[in-house]
């Protein structure tokens, strides 16, 4: 299975949090004055309630998922992760779409 496949997946089974998600994601992105992470984006979720999904992937896929309806696009830029679990691999940058 490739990374493509999994995130369709993974996002196929995530119910109601992937309408949440993406709801939260159009609100922050368009209340943003320029380019944000996905850990920021995370951050500003979870503190409105947002639950995490069902599966860690679900977080992967919310991006390419809100980029295909034109919520975000690339910023062209990479950052060092801040969350630990990534042992602060490169993520991309994003800004409203």
């Amino acid at each position: 299975m490739n990374k493509k496949s999994g995130q369709e997946r993974v996002w196929k089974n995530a119910g109601v949090w992937s309408d949440r998600a993406l709801d939260l994601l159009a609100i922050y992105a368009f209340k943003s004055k320029g380019e944000f992470t996905m850990n920021e984006f995370r951050e500003y979720a979870t503190g409105r309630g947002l639950e995490e999904p069902y599966h860690p992937n679900c977080w992967g896929a919310l991006p390419a998922v809100a980029a295909k309806q034109l919520i975000i696009k690339p910023s062209g830029n990479m950052f060092p992760s801040e969350r630990k679990e990534a042992h602060h691999r490169l993520i991309r940058g994003w800004v409203r779409a």
